[in-house]
């Protein structure tokens, strides 16, 4: 199945010359604040499709400038190129997609070719573009005023309908029409004209082959208009019930009838009337609903009708072609649990839509956004699907804004920038202190990163580890970088992610120096490259060289070294989990005491290795030494044991006296 690969939106609209937004053939879910060029995307994928149903001078317009033409949609920045014969403007459209091979499609100022490209036309007619605006129309009526929904269907609906072909004759010149609009635009203009014996100008006569042909063809799209409605009354209504509203409705279709006269045509506009037939199970009939509904429901409908529509278009189009489906903030009139409804029935993979169609979900409503990604998880995988967000930026030097966008696949740090690039100083403040999470985390062990009770620890603490492990290991952190994080955690860090009381203007130059803090961290405190000895998960069992004691361990964090120091350095020991123990062959049992204690294994005491090589060397009962122990622990199912390992690596261990501890190092 085809699916949009990158599309680029260059000058047109509010964007400038933006790089192309990358999705990959995924869905997209995108939040954008009010002005950030949000809906230019929606506008953007419309005018390139719907470029491939119009003539060459109306998609000319779009990328003309503003004094040129009113309807330029050229960004009103963009600066012309001189050619030498005219002015250029460098706005374009692209997508490129995931199909195999890749297609393009591509419609500017000097590229109008998609007009001819049929694929494309059958992309625009397979996909479907639903925003609010368009839901609106169908409630936009007067209390006194039937709902008639036809221009809904001329302005919205048709242009995307494909008829069984129909030949049409002018001139003596035979052409054929599948397209609903086209097809409606023709019977507009009448059955064609001709000259009488005195060279006035009239109607086609009665029984010419034009008219002939002229009148099956307004019975052809009448036909199959009623066809299209009957298909809607019965589909759209099942749709609304499964969006959770007992509502049945009906459209009631009445014909397009032409009107030819001698030297005069006109016609009557085709109606679609909408009533209420069912309420709750009760039957009953309302003929003007916009009375009768509130907009949630009107909007349910509305949108019932337009999926509806969709599903009788994509039994007839071509199976593997692109097709998408763009939502521009449709759910703005629903509540939270009519939302829920909506969003369950699209993104329910037995309803297909994330199957047949990639979806496009662009919303201003942050809390949305984050409800959307929320029911996408329960219903997907969101490996599916790719999240931006958009903010206005403006250019201090010159004065002008655009888009911008950040990927949420970005590391934080690249957020935290673009943030600042959009002035959400907020925002950008919480994504550094993200990043300096992540490099400290990323420069300490296990062990130093959590609490023994397996909770995080505070961003103080465990920059106070990676000081003092950066000491052992001959790498101390310098007096700058000290004070840097000091100033920067209580300027940025701790007011605006912990939302203290103490009120404090963020200015840019704290951001500046909070990035300062991340380069600094980056350039000052290399990884320490680590070779494993031991990995976690390891099982390890000790036997007393003479007494009849076991002891089973398993590590909880690698044993390893850190290698970019030079001369002696301390080893920092791995945890061990105390899986079972046995004195006298008796599980458990208290060796002083000589009673079975009462020991959960499901929380199991955890040591580093040193304490339990410290309490096994220093027990009365069971005379010990370090090298005992480590030649009587074996690694289990394999021939090795915990001397050779440590010997391998020179490593030595001692007590340490004043910090009261078995240290290791390296000789």
């Amino acid at each position: 199945m085809s699916r949009i690969d990158t599309l680029q939106i260059y000058n047109f609209k509010f964007f400038n010359e933006q790089e192309p937004i990358k999705l990959d053939g995924k869905h997209l879910l995108l939040y954008g604040e009010n002005g950030s060029g949000k809906s230019s995307i929606y506008w953007a994928l419309y005018t390139l499709f719907e470029a491939s149903q119009k003539h060459k001078e109306d998609i000319e317009k779009y990328f003309k400038h503003h004094s040129v033409h009113p309807q330029s949609l050229v960004n009103i920045h963009t600066e012309p190129i001189y050619t030498g014969e005219s002015l250029f403007y460098d706005s374009f459209i692209n997508v490129k997609t995931k199909h195999k091979p890749p297609l393009e499609y591509n419609v500017s100022l000097i590229d109008t070719t998609i007009k001819d490209d049929t694929v494309a036309r059958e992309i625009n007619q397979a996909s479907d573009f639903i925003s609010y605006k368009v839901l609106y129309k169908f409630q936009d009526f007067w209390n006194g005023k039937k709902m008639d929904l036809a221009d809904i269907f001329i302005g919205h609906i048709l242009s995307y309908i494909n008829f069984p072909a129909k030949e049409l004759i002018r001139n003596g010149n035979s052409v054929t029409y599948t397209n609903a609009w086209d097809m409606y635009k023709e019977i507009k203009k009448g059955p064609g004209k001709t000259t009488n014996d005195s060279g006035k100008p009239i109607q086609v006569y009665k029984n010419s082959l034009e008219n002939t042909t002229f009148n099956n063809f307004v019975s052809h799209f009448n036909d199959e208009m009623k066809g299209l409605i009957d298909f809607i009354n019965v589909n759209a209504p099942d749709i609304l019930k499964k969006l959770g509203y007992n509502i049945i409705f009906e459209l009631d279709y009445s014909e397009v009838i032409p009107y030819k006269g001698y030297t005069k045509y006109d016609h009557k506009k085709f109606e679609i009337l909408f009533k209420i037939t069912s309420y709750l199970g009760t039957p009953i009939t309302i003929n003007r609903p916009q009375s009768f509904l509130n907009e949630a429901k009107i909007t349910a409908i509305a949108i019932a009708i337009r999926l509806t529509i969709l599903k009788k278009r994509i039994n007839s189009e071509a199976g593997d072609i692109l097709k998408f489906i763009v939502f521009d903030d449709v759910m703005i009139s629903l509540d939270m649990n009519n939302r829920d409804r909506l969003l369950d029935f699209l993104l329910n993979p037995n309803n297909d839509f994330t199957k047949d169609y990639q979806l496009l979900f662009l919303t201003h409503d942050k809390s949305f956004y984050d409800f959307l990604a929320y029911k996408i998880g329960k219903w997907d995988n969101m490996s599916n699907w790719v999240c931006k967000e958009m903010y206005t930026g403006k250019n201090e030097l010159t004065n002008k804004e655009y888009p911008i966008i950040i990927e949420s696949e970005l590391e934080f740090i690249d957020k935290a920038k673009k943030y600042y690039e959009a002035r959400d100083f907020t925002a950008s403040a919480i994504y550094i202190r993200k990043e300096i999470e992540k490099l400290v985390n990323k420069r300490l062990p296990d062990e130093l990163k959590l609490k023994t009770d397996g909770t995080f620890l505070s961003l103080q603490t465990l920059w106070n580890n990676l000081i003092e492990r950066y000491s052992s290991l001959k790498k101390p952190i310098s007096k700058d970088l000290k004070e840097l994080f000091s100033q920067t955690k209580l300027m940025v860090l701790n007011p605006q992610a912990h939302f203290q009381s103490i009120s404090s203007p963020l200015y840019k130059f704290e951001l500046d120096r909070a990035f300062q803090l991340v380069d600094k961290i980056k350039r000052e405190c290399p990884i320490p490259e680590k070779t494993i000895l031991l990995g976690k998960g390891m099982k390890l069992i000790y036997k007393h060289h003479s007494e009849n004691y076991l002891l089973h361990l398993e590590l909880v964090s690698d044993f390893t070294l850190n290698l970019f120091e030079v001369g002696d350095k301390q080893v920092l020991l791995p945890k061990c989990k105390i899986l079972n123990w046995s004195f006298k062959n008796i599980n458990f049992l208290d060796v002083n005491t000589s009673k079975i204690m009462k020991y959960n294994i499901k929380k199991p005491i955890i040591h580093s290795l040193g304490k339990v090589i410290d309490t096994n060397v220093n027990h009365s009962l069971l005379p010990n030494t370090v090298d005992l122990f480590l030649e009587n622990t074996k690694i289990e199912n394999s021939i090795w044991g915990l001397k050779e390992i440590v010997d391998k690596a020179e490593i030595s261990f001692r007590y340490d006296f004043i910090h009261r501890k078995m240290i290791a190092f390296v000789l």
